[in-house]
């Protein structure tokens, strides 16, 4: 008797145990109706543009520096440029767009700019200006991080390849 409810027992523990480890291997991600959908990080310097037949890439030196005047003007303008692409699905909330970078002359330290967006939009585009003094006093920026904050939570990040 007691043999017969072993047999019986250890088919049943097995397949208990089978179906408990499938279940949690299964891992289900929770959307969080934000994401960064590319960013675009351009450093403009004296060393930038070099004369091309390509329109896009002579286009993008021409924007950044539309209306300097004069070679203090076009300085000014010179250094890091991020514009992030991003989405979120709850609309009725402001969203708010941080982006963390160190500069090749302060070593470990972070900088943090943040960009609110009251009423954002489906998709949405923010652009950050590491430029003029803070450019020329701390260089040029080595790695960075972009976050969409909703609610006081960080609902989507992706950075450079440097960041750690």
């Amino acid at each position: 008797m007691q043999e017969a409810r072993t047999a019986h027992f250890f088919p049943a523990l097995l397949l208990s145990v089978g179906v408990l480890l499938t279940l949690c291997s299964c891992s289900s991600t929770v959307p969080t109706g934000a994401e960064i959908l590319k960013v675009n990080p351009y450093h403009l310097h004296s060393r930038t543009y070099k004369p091309t037949t390509e329109q896009m890439i002579s286009f993008e030196y021409q924007r950044k520096t539309w209306g300097a005047v004069d070679a203090t003007d076009l300085r000014d303008r010179y250094g890091n440029y991020f514009t992030v692409y991003w989405k979120v699905s709850d609309r009725n909330r402001p969203a708010t767009v941080r982006l963390q970078y160190r500069q090749a002359q302060t070593g470990p330290k972070i900088f943090v700019e943040e960009i609110e967006v009251a009423a954002p939009k489906r998709t949405n585009t923010t652009e950050f200006k590491i430029v003029g003094d803070d450019y020329t006093a701390r260089g040029a920026v080595t790695m960075w991080k972009a976050s969409i904050i909703q609610g006081g939570i960080v609902v989507d990040e992706t950075n450079s390849f440097l960041w750690q």
